[in-house]
């Protein structure tokens, strides 16, 4: 095993939630071997997500999703497969609020079993509430919330109350859900 873990490698990528600002990010390392499906399931705990909506990759002109409408089942390719060193892969979440990420590689690392394998190493700020209506209904719902005049603030308030703070990024929170997603037997 030794010599086999110089040959295992671990992608770290920043993915970035897109047509939101102030910017929410995530920098995640994950383990090249992942496939897509499990880097699905890592990037809905890593922003927050609930995992409630359909998703697609987009890597190139190549579809990747969870069924038969997608070039590729995402499971039946891993990070390394699709994405090498320098490269970026772009993760559509909740297809009707059609939350768009873009997801940078930028290292591609050698695993020497010092560290995890996955984890959230820095971000910024919270994902948007499901079902809140993509980007624009994102910003809607802020600015209601910051407005007591607004029509809307009321709904707002009600339906989100104190359970929202755009400005809430717990790393490790975020890192214990992550724990047993990914051992480093399984890389």
């Amino acid at each position: 095993m030794q010599g086999m873990e110089q040959k295992l490698s671990v992608h770290v990528l920043r993915v970035t939630l897109l047509d939101v600002s102030p910017p929410v990010w995530r920098l995640v390392r994950v383990p090249s071997a992942v496939p897509l499906s499990v880097l699905h399931a890592i990037v809905q705990v890593a922003m927050g997500w609930e995992d409630r909506h359909l998703h697609e990759w987009r890597v190139g002109d190549s579809y990747y999703g969870p069924d038969e409408e997608t070039d590729v089942p995402d499971a039946g390719v891993t990070l390394a497969e699709v994405a090498p060193a320098d490269s970026v892969l772009h993760y559509t979440y909740d297809l009707g609020d059609a939350w768009e990420h873009l997801v940078e590689v930028v290292a591609v690392e050698p695993y020497d079993g010092a560290v995890p394998p996955l984890a959230v190493l820095d971000g910024a700020r919270a994902a948007p509430p499901e079902d809140c209506g993509g980007p624009h209904g994102y910003e809607s719902l802020l600015a209601a919330l910051d407005n007591p005049s607004d029509l809307d603030h009321d709904d707002a308030v009600r339906a989100f109350g104190d359970l929202l703070d755009p400005e809430a990024f717990d790393r490790g929170l975020i890192n214990r859900r992550l724990e047993g997603f990914w051992r480093p037997d399984d890389i």
